[in-house]
């Protein structure tokens, strides 16, 4: 009976073993990557500043610096779009830049105003009146290595705006996809 116990027992303690070994499973994933050139975004030395001009501290409506450079309103008259320019392979590549801006006044006041960005953009640095809005988070493929971005924005009306020079920085990032 013993022999019988041992052998029985034996038999479970291998099949046992069997069944753990066929639970175990494995498997393997691909690694890659794609080495591109590398991605810049400069600021053009020409159209270099988001400059809205000289403005009445009680503006009647909102103060719109167009991107494109077609139709500003409520702006002051030597005005300025800043230009950023893009340089990498011809990929995708992600577009992101902070929602608003506070301008501050300089000079150790606590004066602000809020300016929405307004983003356009283009593979030709020639087509800024044509170029298409880019918001936030999107996509723009690179042609030929190359993409630009003009930057305008918007101010609210202004209601006794306290007077004095006002500054702020607006941010942008781009990556590839």
């Amino acid at each position: 009976m013993k022999t019988i116990l041992n052998s029985v027992l034996t038999l479970a303690l291998a099949s046992g073993l069997v069944l753990a070994a066929q639970a175990q499973k494995a498997s393997t994933a691909q690694a890659s990557a794609t080495i591109l050139a590398d991605l810049t975004i400069d600021l053009d030395v020409t159209q270099n500043a988001i400059a809205f001009g000289n403005l009445s501290a009680n503006t009647p409506g909102n103060v719109v610096l167009d991107a494109n450079g077609a139709s500003n309103l409520n702006t002051g008259s030597v005005t300025n779009v800043a230009r950023f320019d893009l340089a990498g392979a011809d990929a995708s590549v992600t577009v992101s830049y902070d929602p608003t801006v506070t301008l501050t006044i300089t000079g150790g006041g606590t004066a602000t105003m809020v300016m929405t960005p307004q983003v356009v953009g283009d593979a030709l640095s020639t087509n800024q009146s044509g170029a298409l809005a880019v918001a936030s988070g999107s996509q723009v493929t690179l042609s030929s290595g190359l993409y630009f971005l003009w930057v305008g924005g918007t101010i609210p009306q202004l209601n006794n705006q306290t007077t004095g020079s006002y500054e702020g920085t607006f941010n942008i990032n781009v990556e590839y996809n």
